[in-house]
C-alpha cells in the first residue's frame, strides 16, 4: 500500500464454483476521484509441463505455459496489458492475438519479454486463452510431501529441526536409459540439465550439527559452511534426479534455543518464533503440494494459540 498501512484481505469462495474471490478493505476510504495502487502476487502449482514429454539426456527442454491474456477480475476492466518475461529469447511457439481496432496484433516482442495488449474495455470474468512454449533446460522441482518437525529442548538449550521430503522432478523424462558415463563426461563443462544435481539450504546463522540421509542411509556428498554471516548446507543426491524420478530424503540440524525463544515481559509465558518453512533455495524454484508442520514442546508445557503469535507457558 502506498501509505505504508496494510490492507485487509478476506477470502471468499462461492458454493459450487472453482473461482475464489478476495475482498480488499483499505485502511482509509478513498477520496472522490482518488487512486490507489495495489500490488498482487500469486503463484500457480504445476502450471508448466514439458513438450516433448521425453528427451535425450543432453537435449534441451521446452516448457509449455497456458494462461489468459486478460487478468482475472470480477469487475469490468477499462484498460490492461499482460507482460511475460522468459528466461531466454528462444520461444519457438506462442499464441498470436488479432489486433483490436486501431491497434496492433499481440504479442509485441522486446528480447525475452512478450506483451499481450494493451486491451480496451474487458468485461468481468473474461478470459483470452494463450499458450507459449519456450526453452528452459532446468529441473521442475516438486515436493509432494514435506514433514517438518521443530523440537524444543530446554534441557539441551537447543531447537532440533528435521525435514522429510518426498521430492519429484516434473521435467521431461529420459527417452533412453540413463548413461552414467555420458553424465560424468559432461560435468567438466557443466552444461544446462533437467536433472537435480544439488540442493542448497540457507540456514539461520549459528545452526550446527547438520545431517542428510536418504532411504539407503547417510549421504556423505554434502558440505556445510558456517561463520558469523551465514550457515549454508549444500547436499548432492545419491544420483542425478532426472524427469519423472523421485528422491525421498531427510535433512536435519540443531540451533541455539536463545535465537528462537524469548520470555514475555509480564507473566510466566514464552514466545517461540520459528519459520514456517525453510527448505532448499534453488534458482529454478521449488513448489510444495502438502506441508505438515509439527512443533514439539517439552513435556508439561501448556500451549496457547494466538492470532499474532504462539505462546507456551510453564516450560522451564
Amino acid at each position: 500500500m502506498g501509505n505504508g498501512t496494510p490492507a485487509v484481505f478476506n477470502k471468499l469462495t462461492l458454493s459450487g464454483s472453482d473461482t475464489q474471490f478476495y475482498r480488499i478493505r483499505l485502511p482509509t476510504p478513498l477520496a472522490p476521484k482518488a487512486q490507489q495502487t495495489l500490488g498482487i502476487s500469486f503463484s500457480f502449482l504445476s502450471a508448466l509441463h514439458p513438450l516433448p514429454a521425453t528427451i535425450a539426456q543432453a537435449d534441451k527442454q521446452y516448457l509449455v505455459y497456458t494462461f489468459s491474456a486478460y487478468a482475472p477480475s470480477a469487475y469490468v476492466t477499462s484498460k490492461q496489458k499482460t507482460e511475460v518475461k522468459f528466461p531466454s529469447t528462444v520461444v519457438p511457439e506462442y499464441t498470436i492475438l488479432a489486433a483490436e481496432k486501431g491497434g496492433q496484433e499481440s504479442p509485441q516482442k522486446a528480447g525475452a519479454k512478450f506483451t499481450y495488449g494493451s486491451f480496451g474495455e474487458v468485461p468481468a470474468g473474461a478470459a483470452e486463452p494463450v499458450k507459449v512454449r519456450y526453452e528452459q533446460t532446468k529441473p521442475l522441482i516438486h515436493v509432494s510431501e514435506l514433514e517438518r518437525d521443530v523440537e524444543v529442548s530446554h534441557w539441551g538449550g537447543n531447537v532440533a529441526f528435521e525435514e522429510r521430503y518426498v521430492m519429484t522432478n516434473r521435467a521431461a523424462n529420459l527417452s533412453k536409459q540413463f548413461s552414467r558415463v555420458e553424465w560424468a563426461s559432461q560435468q567438466y563443462y557443466n552444461p544446462a540439465t533437467t536433472a537435480i544435481k544439488e540442493l542448497r539450504f540457507p540456514l539461520k546463522v549459528g545452526s550446527l550439527d547438520p545431517y542428510f540421509t536418504d532411504v539407503i542411509g547417510n549421504v556423505s556428498t554434502s558440505r556445510f559452511r558456517s561463520n558469523k554471516r551465514e550457515a549454508n548446507l549444500e547436499i548432492k543426491p545419491r544420483y542425478p534426479v532426472f524427469g519423472g524420478w523421485n528422491y525421498p530424503f531427510r535433512v536435519g540440524w540443531n540451533a541455539d534455543l536463545k535465537k528462537y525463544l524469548r520470555k514475555l515481559k509480564t507473566g510466566q509465558g514464552y514466545v517461540l518464533n520459528v519459520p514456517f518453512l525453510e527448505g532448499p533455495k534453488q534458482s529454478e524454484g521449488v513448489e510444495y503440494e502438502h506441508i505438515e508442520l509439527r512443533v514439539i514442546l517439552p513435556e508439561g508445557a501448556e500451549y496457547v494459540s494466538s492470532a499474532s503469535y504462539n505462546k507456551f507457558t510453564n516450560m522451564l
